[in-house]
């Protein structure tokens, strides 16, 4: 696992050493979050476009989609 330096200011890691035990883990954590809901928009933008093209989604297919990003909470 490769290792990276960020800077943050004194209050902010202060607050978040009184909350958390593992900082790394929190940002981890929150970078993974974070490159999920980006795979979830680009999905959500692909299916737009597919169903703007009229490619022969049929509605069982468009409604899976549908469900499937409105459970990513987007």
């Amino acid at each position: 696992m490769a290792k990276i330096s960020i800077s943050l200011p004194d209050e902010l890691l202060t607050y978040i050493d009184q909350k958390v035990e593992n900082r790394s883990a929190l940002i981890e954590s929150l970078l993974q979050q974070w490159q999920q809901q980006q795979e979830d928009e680009a999905l959500a933008v692909a299916c737009a476009l597919v169903d703007e093209l009229e490619l022969g989604w049929g509605s069982e297919w468009q409604n899976a989609a549908i469900t499937d990003w409105e459970a990513s909470g987007l």
